[in-house]
C-alpha cells in the first residue's frame, strides 16, 4: 500500500507539471512563490523561475512600457513554455493579481509583445485589432503617471529539472539517452523599452534572469567527464537553472 501511494504521488506531481506549462493560459494571475510553492516536492524554492527588470513606467498618452519575449528555440528548452508577466507596484485595470498579469505559452521560434499601458490610450488599447492578436498583451494602469518594476515568472514549477518523456519531448525514450529540456525562463530572451511617445524617445530595459543573463552551473556529470557539456548530474537528472533574481 504504502509503495502504491508513493507511485501515485509522483503521478499526480508529474501530471501537475505538465498541465501547468501546457495550460498556460488557463492560468490568470501569476503563480505565488512566497506562500504555498515555497517549497517543492524535493523542498526548494526555485529561484530560477524568476527573471526580474527593475523599472516599468506609463504616463497617460506619453510614455508606457514594451516587453518583448523570445523563444530562440535553443536546444536545452522546451518548445512551449508558460510563463507570467507582471507590473508591479502600479495600480492596474483591474487592480488586483489578474489585473497586473499577463499569462501565456510562448512556443518555440516565436516572440511575444506586452505592453504596459494606460487604459485611456488612444492607439494602444483592444480596440485596435493590431494589438488583439495572440501573440500580443496587454496590462492597462489607471490614468495616472505609474512607476514600477516588472516579474516574469515560470509556470513550471521545477524549472531546474527535465521533465519525463510521457510529459514532454525529449529526456529518456526507448533507453537511449538523448537530450533534455528545461523550461525555466533562463531558455527565454527578454527585452523592453520604456518609450516615449511625444519624441520617440525611451531607454532600453534590462533583465535578470533570462538567457542573456544566466549560465549552467558548471559541470555536474557523475563521472567528471562533462558528457555533452551540459551541466547537469545524469544520474539525478538536474541541471543549473540559470542565476535567477538572486
Amino acid at each position: 500500500m504504502k509503495k502504491l501511494s508513493l507511485f501515485l504521488m509522483f503521478v499526480l506531481l508529474g501530471s501537475g507539471l505538465m498541465v501547468q506549462t501546457v495550460q498556460a493560459a488557463d492560468i490568470t494571475a501569476a503563480p505565488d512563490m512566497i506562500s504555498s510553492e515555497k517549497t517543492t516536492a524535493i523542498g526548494v524554492l526555485y529561484n530560477a523561475r524568476s527573471a526580474i527588470s527593475p523599472y516599468a513606467q506609463v504616463t497617460p498618452n506619453a510614455s508606457y512600457t514594451f516587453i518583448g519575449i523570445s523563444h530562440p528555440s535553443l536546444a536545452t528548452a522546451h518548445t512551449s513554455i508558460g510563463i507570467a508577466v507582471e507590473a508591479l507596484d502600479m495600480t492596474t485595470v483591474p487592480n488586483n493579481a489578474a489585473g497586473r498579469a499577463a499569462v501565456f505559452t510562448i512556443d518555440a521560434g516565436t516572440t511575444h509583445r506586452v505592453f504596459i499601458v494606460n487604459q485611456g490610450h488612444a492607439t494602444i488599447n483592444s480596440s485596435n485589432s493590431l494589438f488583439t492578436d495572440s501573440l500580443t498583451h496587454l496590462i492597462t494602469t489607471a490614468d495616472s503617471d505609474q512607476f514600477g518594476n516588472i516579474k516574469v515568472t515560470s509556470i513550471g514549477t521545477v524549472p531546474t529539472l527535465y521533465t519525463g518523456v510521457s510529459q514532454r519531448p525529449g529526456a529518456y525514450a526507448s533507453g537511449v539517452d538523448v537530450i533534455s529540456r528545461w523550461d525555466n525562463v533562463a531558455q527565454l530572451a527578454m527585452w523592453g523599452v520604456v518609450y516615449q511617445s511625444s519624441n520617440g524617445a525611451g531607454f532600453a530595459l534590462e533583465f535578470i534572469g533570462d538567457m542573456h543573463d544566466s549560465n549552467p552551473g558548471g559541470c555536474g556529470d557523475s563521472d567528471g567527464d562533462c558528457r555533452e557539456a551540459k551541466g547537469h548530474d545524469k544520474n539525478q537528472n538536474t541541471a543549473s537553472g540559470g542565476r535567477g533574481i538572486n
